[in-house]
């Protein structure tokens, strides 16, 4: 788990339900493999050596500073989310965190490829994010926190 630099405002209880989620990356609505913090994922490695890149964040725009907000408001962030994605030049596959004792509701979430971890940072803090996954080649998923 990393810091960007700061002592984090994020609750404890809230820090330990991301270490323990599951961030599922999806294909037709399906689940096509399954990340966890700090663990390697052999399948996101492969990914990306696949792609030809060399990094990746997972990344939502649902429910700024873990405060919630209407479906509309979440759908229409997480359409902006794709939009900023899509201009930057980079592909994506949804995905999904959730929290498997049910802490948390599933949030949708993007798997953008080949993004640089200082962009990565900067979606983060644009959708008012406490936290993104961001991972490098060798495919071991870090927590980022933004606050």
């Amino acid at each position: 788990m990393q810091n960007t630099g700061m002592k984090s405002a994020i609750a404890p209880d809230l820090l330990a339900i991301y270490k323990n989620s599951d961030y599922r990356v999806l294909e037709a609505g399906e689940t096509v493999f399954v990340m966890h913090i700090d663990e390697p994922c052999a399948p996101l490695r492969n990914l990306l050596g696949r792609a030809g890149v060399v990094s990746s964040c997972f990344i939502s725009a649902y429910n700024p500073r873990s405060e919630p907000r209407t479906d509309e408001e979440n759908a229409q962030a997480q359409a902006q989310l794709v939009q900023d994605v899509r201009q930057m030049g980079l592909r994506y596959l949804e995905g999904v965190g959730e929290d498997p004792e049910g802490g948390c509701a599933g949030e949708p979430c993007l798997l953008v490829l080949g993004i640089s971890r200082e962009n990565a940072v900067m979606l983060g803090n644009r959708y008012g994010q406490n936290a993104l996954l961001w991972s490098d080649a060798e495919g071991v998923p870090q927590l980022l926190l933004m606050r």
